[in-house]
């Protein structure tokens, strides 16, 4: 593929993304409701739970941000019988599933070794899963996305662009994150595939070839309440949950496309570029 044909697909992708993010973020409350029909006891409990607005995102991006043990599910999105997609549950939300199952109501969640989770926890979290897909297929549907559980078989995503429902779970020190991730082009309307451009030809390469994108580079991210951001002053110094290893992540037109590391040319910081993000 030549660096137009590159430049081409790039853009139809991240228009692609960008439509199925809008049509997939009217769906927040829903999601959220998904979530609690899993969980009743977070209801009962009056334990908060937030949808964010859907975003795109590399599968290895959200494996890397999410706080371990985590558990992953790959799914089937869309009515095939390949994994396109995937659920992924971080420690603290497989923490308040199981403390949902086992129904402690003590007040405070199990601890989890950040090593891996038990065999009899992975089971659980199964469970959870199989609620939780269950719950989201219903949302999903409608869309033109089914979802299903792939069993064990190993992601396939591929270079694909994948769009990333977080709904999170509690706040403070206990809050969890579960996060849906489908291919941008499984939630595509009839109407929005039938008016999607056509292949481009040598004359439209040739000018996208000249075309300016914005590259982002992201160190890190980091969830705060607001009452700390209130209170946020010159000086303060933010952790970010990363080691001094960790990547950085460069985004190109909406998704991530590169991992680098930082490092400095003459008196500017810098990117190496290191691997490519897919």
């Amino acid at each position: 593929m030549s660096d137009a044909q590159a430049l081409v697909k790039l853009g139809l992708g991240g228009d692609r993304a960008r439509r199925a993010c809008e049509r997939l973020s009217k769906e927040q409350r829903a999601l959220e409701a998904a979530v609690r029909r899993s969980l009743p006891y977070l209801a009962r409990r009056k334990i908060p739970v937030a949808a964010e607005a859907a975003r795109t995102a590399l599968r290895t991006e959200v494996m890397e941000s999410v706080a371990r043990p985590f558990y992953v599910s790959p799914l089937c999105v869309g009515g095939g019988s390949r994994p396109t997609g995937a659920l992924v549950i971080d420690a603290k939300a497989v923490a308040h599933g199981l403390d949902g199952i086992l129904g402690s109501g003590r007040g405070g969640l199990p601890e989890l070794d950040p090593a891996g989770l038990t065999g009899p926890q992975i089971a659980l979290a199964a469970r959870l899963a199989r609620s939780l897909v269950a719950a989201f297929d219903e949302v999903l549907r409608p869309l033109g996305a089914p979802l299903a559980i792939a069993g064990d078989a190993p992601g396939g995503q591929g270079g694909a662009v994948l769009v990333a429902c977080a709904v999170c779970i509690g706040e403070g020190d206990t809050a969890g994150t579960i996060v849906l991730l489908v291919p941008a082009g499984a939630i595509e309307t009839k109407e929005v595939a039938e008016a999607a451009p056509p292949e481009a030809g040598p004359e439209t390469q040739e000018a996208v070839a000249e075309v300016e994108l914005e590259v982002v580079a992201e160190l890190g991210r980091v969830r705060l309440m607001l009452t700390r951001i209130a209170s946020l002053r010159v000086g303060d110094v933010l952790r970010l949950p990363l080691s001094v290893e960790a990547p950085a992540r460069l985004h190109v037109g909406g998704h991530g496309l590169f991992l680098g590391t930082p490092t400095t040319r003459g008196s500017q910081i810098a990117i190496e570029i290191s691997r490519h993000g897919a």
